[in-house]
């Protein structure tokens, strides 16, 4: 019994995090499941063309064939992107390969033949689509009624905006896309975390010399892993994608033309081609310095060798003689290899510099091609912010993880009787390091959270949201283990190595806090080690996020209403009025087309006199509801009861669709008064 309760306590020594780790994983791994459980259902679209309307309306009844069939979607798209339409007998009538429109890269249109002699009916569009930005490939259906439906009823809904897009599932493409992403996530933020230790940390400490050269051996097999890793997962990426193309076009198989079209028609191809030769240049930079290395080292062992044996001889003597007069430990040779250290850490400090370079430039490709750089308001700050985050992330768990199963485990070996110190002095430099990495990933990422989700609620209905949730529980357990080794064991660490020389005649008492400076670094080494699984979960959240696509809400469509296709000319449409506060605001919008000069007017009364107001200032806005379109402003001054603002063809109101004009009111004397009206614009 006594010994079963020695080996549980041994157990628990040696695993002082298991329970902890066990929990987050099992609470991420629950909450994952769910994520993935529930692809299908709700108002959101995945992996990453969205549609978010069409002419005619998803669902609709017209009054005759439309000539073109118009889709819209929230990105930009590439020309491999093909509709076919078809008739209520399923016979296809497109009388040209779908193309994308010269006034709008989202906007693909597909020509009807002979559209006058159509039958009336429920007709099917099944359209396939492309993303410039990030390569994905999506499909699905609309429909819509001509005159009538094919059962006779009027005005029957087929289809709607939610359910224009085929929701893909995670099924063994969708799992292998997944797990290759989470592959290139791996070995991108280890390469990261390898340079930084090498080149930021460990690089200019003193009495590093021996642990540099050491380090530099074991990086090199482990940038060469990681880079061709990289590389590796980039192809069958790049393949996989392929894969998807070619299904939705042709329905199996893989097609060189669909590689043709991803690589040289999308702006993710252009980004992958760069982000292949970033890879190739850092692959040959690491042969170049591992063999420029080993040909220096080579050379300077043939024409010294004996001299460096009798100076070594020299050293070894006069280090025992130096040993036995002061009566201290045994000192490490650090003379014997500052000959082979010094160009090991002038080599370091003079490539950290150019290896940082290529793997910033390697995240930027990565930004660009992502979700936030195609659907984020503001690109350009939204970009910076991404790509802060993911180098935060990479410093963050890649210095986590190098420290953890490669620094501290050798430092043991190399320097048995300082390593101690010299992790004291490694935690100090690395100390504000981790703080300001963290401090940025957290700025950004919050951020970004918001940017992508459009309310708390979604983090638990959409599959995007429960993913995002997933990653930042793990992420705060992150945090929490982090605090504990940078604030608590870092602390004791030092004490006890400051102590430790003190009680250097006692013997018992020296090995009593040995023994507690061994615990306190195991301590240390399995929370990262801890910290290093954890990010690894984190990672596999962040590849399973650019499979679920950022949620989005669908317009609000009224069926009731007749489409665009139904009429041809101009008419007047979205009068509506609103009270705020003491002012009745109506606003109207002639001719609300696209493509057309629409004129906004607003009228103001007092609703306690019933009067006409005159002599206010009204600034008004204009962007889409569900997509940024760019903001169009004006002002409008003047002493009539009648305030107009003429916006000129493709200014504004360039999509159909809902748009958000936002009105704020000023009167002298009165407080401002702000105001917002959705108009719904029709295709011309």
């Amino acid at each position: 019994m006594r010994q079963r309760q020695l080996a549980r306590r041994s157990i628990r020594g040696r695993h002082p995090y298991s329970r902890f780790i066990l929990l987050a994983l099992s609470v991420s791994l629950l909450l994952f499941s769910t994520s993935i459980n529930t692809v299908t259902g709700g108002s959101v679209a995945l992996a990453h063309a969205f549609v978010i309307g069409s002419d005619p309306i998803d669902g609709s009844t017209v009054a005759t064939v439309p000539r073109v069939v118009r889709i819209f979607f929230a990105s930009a798209i590439s020309p491999a992107s093909i509709a076919y339409v078809f008739t209520p007998d399923e016979q296809m009538v497109d009388a040209a390969h779908s193309t994308i429109s010269g006034k709008d890269s989202r906007e693909l249109d597909t020509p009807l033949i002979t559209p006058d002699q159509l039958p009336q009916g429920s007709y099917t569009v099944r359209w396939t689509a492309l993303a410039s930005s990030d390569g994905h490939t999506t499909h699905g259906v609309i429909g819509f009624n001509v005159g009538r439906s094919s059962t006779g009823l009027s005005g029957e809904t087929i289809l709607g905006p939610s359910t224009s897009n085929i929701l893909p599932e995670l099924d063994a493409i969708g799992i292998l896309a997944v797990a290759w992403e989470w592959l290139v996530l791996m070995a991108l933020t280890f390469w990261v975390g390898i340079l930084v230790v090498e080149g930021l940390i460990l690089a200019g400490v003193e009495r590093t010399s021996n642990l540099l050269a050491e380090t530099h051996k074991r990086a090199r097999p482990l940038q060469w892993l990681c880079l061709t890793a990289l590389l590796v997962g980039e192809l069958i990426t790049l393949l996989l994608r392929t894969t998807q193309l070619s299904q939705g076009l042709h329905g199996s198989g893989i097609d060189l033309a669909a590689l043709d079209h991803i690589l040289f028609e999308t702006r993710y191809g252009y980004l992958w081609l760069l982000r292949i030769a970033f890879i190739g240049i850092a692959l040959g930079l690491l042969w170049w310095t591992t063999r420029s290395r080993s040909n220096i080292g080579d050379a300077r062992r043939t024409r010294t060798a004996g001299r460096r044996f009798r100076q070594m001889r020299q050293q070894a003597q006069q280090i025992q003689r130096t040993t036995q007069e002061l009566g201290s430990g045994p000192i490490k040779n650090e003379i014997a290899t500052e000959e082979n250290a010094t160009p090991v850490a002038t080599s370091a400090r003079s490539f950290t510099i150019i290896w940082l370079l290529l793997a910033g430039l390697i995240l930027l490709t990565l930004v660009l091609s992502g979700d936030v750089a195609a659907l984020a308001q503001t690109p350009m700050s939204a970009i910076m912010l991404d790509w802060l985050y993911l180098a935060a992330r990479c410093i963050w768990f890649g210095t986590i993880a190098y420290l953890g199963y490669v620094l501290l485990p050798l430092l043991a070996v190399v320097e048995p009787d300082h390593h101690s110190e010299i992790l004291t002095i490694v935690l100090r430099r690395f100390h504000p390091l981790m703080l300001a990495t963290l401090g940025v990933f957290l700025v950004s990422g919050i951020f970004l959270t918001e940017t992508s989700l459009n309310g708390v609620l979604q983090f638990t209905t959409a599959p995007y949201g429960r993913t995002l949730l997933v990653e930042w529980i793990l992420i705060a357990a992150m945090i929490l283990l982090s605090a504990y080794a940078l604030f608590t064991l870092q602390p004791k660490l030092s004490r006890q190595t400051m102590l430790l020389p003190v009680v250097n005649a006692e013997l018992p008492a020296r090995r009593t806090r040995q023994t507690a400076l061994d615990q306190t670094t195991r301590n240390l080494k399995h929370a990262f080690r801890v910290q290093s699984w954890l990010g690894m979960a984190v990672l596999l959240c962040a590849a399973s996020l650019s499979f679920f696509a950022p949620p989005i809400v669908f317009p609000t469509v009224d069926y009731t209403q007749p489409s665009s296709s139904s009429t041809t000319a101009p008419t007047t449409l979205n009068v509506q009025t609103q009270e705020v506060g003491n002012l009745a605001i109506t606003l109207q919008i002639l001719p609300g087309r696209i493509h057309y000069a629409n004129t906004i007017i607003v009228s103001l009364k007092d609703r306690s006199s019933d009067n006409l107001i005159t002599g206010a200032e009204v600034k008004m806005s204009i962007n889409m509801v569900v997509m940024d379109m760019g903001t169009s402003s004006t002002t409008i001054k003047g002493d009539n009861p009648t305030y107009i603002a003429v916006f000129k063809r493709d200014t504004a109101f360039s999509m159909p669709g809902d748009w958000d004009i936002g009105l704020t009111i000023l009167r002298p004397g009165k407080a401002p008064i702000d105001a917002h009206f959705t108009v719904t614009v029709e295709g011309s």
